[in-house]
């Protein structure tokens, strides 16, 4: 099993090793959100009022066949809350069946009863955090939630899960940062910090932002500061630094969304990311078959305003950036302290 998963392996990186150089694509990352249904209703959020057609488990399976013999190495799941399918867990353990890294984004509620039917399948899952037990549940507007998603971390950590969160931040909240690092540090995972757009499919809306555009620069010296103070900050330093340039960072040129990742919608669509979903009508996999309608995803529209985490820090690792490559792999431990 080990020799032809190594013989893939292999095949993937010289055919990214040409795609690089000739501007080629290949899906190596993809996306998958499995549903735009929410049990949460977030001020920030608009993803629960776009609900549409869901695709079936098997046509789930199928995409995730389709892609991973078109070169993808990582599957990730997503929502809405995706953990509110009954099926989430066989899509989940079909993508780890071909030998792909899997990751699973949860807002925590029904995690700490579903881990168990993920673990063995699932390499790692990103729970939102949004600081202190007041902040987080005014934030997701659900009273108990705090608790609940500290008690899911513990959880998927004690099946052996790797464990990330992700924190917006908002210009005038950046204290949160040192209430998720302390949170951080006492149960042993890594937080991801994500400046807030002000919408969730819409790039051109832009950053929200303060009464000192400043801020991202304030937040990037805040975070940049921890990770020298040794605290566990996710972030790799070259986003960070990259942060500090300004709201747009380029918009969309150089990214690899698009090119080297994509995010399959519930109703098969295939966009760059979900940030350009309203930028124009995209190809759905159902219609043309996925590994096609990536090769067919027309470039994102060429406009700024876009700060996405996973984005940048994916870009930056697929440029083979050193920093990023050595924070993805040390980010598949928990990090060391009073939690490691």
């Amino acid at each position: 099993m080990m020799l032809p998963r190594l013989a893939r392996q292999v095949r993937i990186a010289r055919r990214f090793a040409v795609a690089r150089v000739t501007g080629g694509r290949l899906p190596l990352s993809v996306a998958f959100m499995l549903t735009h249904r929410c049990n949460f209703r977030c001020a920030h959020c608009q993803i629960p009022g776009t609900c549409t057609d869901e695709m079936s488990a098997g046509e789930f399976c199928g995409a995730i066949n389709e892609l991973a013999a078109a070169g993808m190495t990582r599957a990730s799941f997503s929502g809405g809350e995706a953990l509110l399918r009954s099926d989430t867990a066989q899509i989940v353990a079909h993508a780890k069946s071909l030998g792909l890294f899997t990751s699973l984004n949860s807002n925590g509620w029904l995690a700490q009863e579903r881990l168990g039917e993920l673990a063995g399948s699932l390499d790692m899952v990103v729970f939102s955090l949004d600081g202190s037990a007041e902040a987080h549940d005014a934030s997701r507007s659900q009273p108990g939630s705090h608790a609940r998603v500290l008690a899911a971390i513990c959880k998927a950590r004690s099946l052996g899960i790797a464990v990330a969160t992700i924190t917006l931040v908002q210009p005038d909240c950046l204290s949160v940062i040192d209430d998720v690092l302390q949170i951080a540090g006492d149960l042993g995972f890594w937080p991801y910090f994500q400046p807030i757009q002000e919408n969730c499919f819409e790039r051109r809306a832009g950053i929200r932002t303060g009464p000192d555009d400043g801020w991202l620069r304030d937040l990037a010296d805040r975070l940049l500061r921890a990770r020298r103070d040794g605290l566990p900050v996710g972030n790799s330093s070259a986003w960070l630094k990259l942060l500090a340039s300004g709201k747009s960072q380029g918009g969309c040129a150089g990214c690899a969304a698009g090119r080297f990742t994509a995010t399959v919608l519930p109703d098969g669509t295939l966009v760059p990311c979900h940030m350009t979903l309203g930028d124009r009508a995209w190809p759905n996999g159902r219609r043309l078959g996925f590994a096609k309608a990536f090769d067919e995803m027309p470039k994102p529209l060429p406009t700024g305003g876009c700060t996405i985490s996973p984005n940048r820090e994916t870009t930056l690792l697929l440029s083979l950036k050193p920093t990023s490559v050595l924070a993805a792999l040390r980010h598949l431990r928990p990090p060391p302290g009073r939690g490691g």
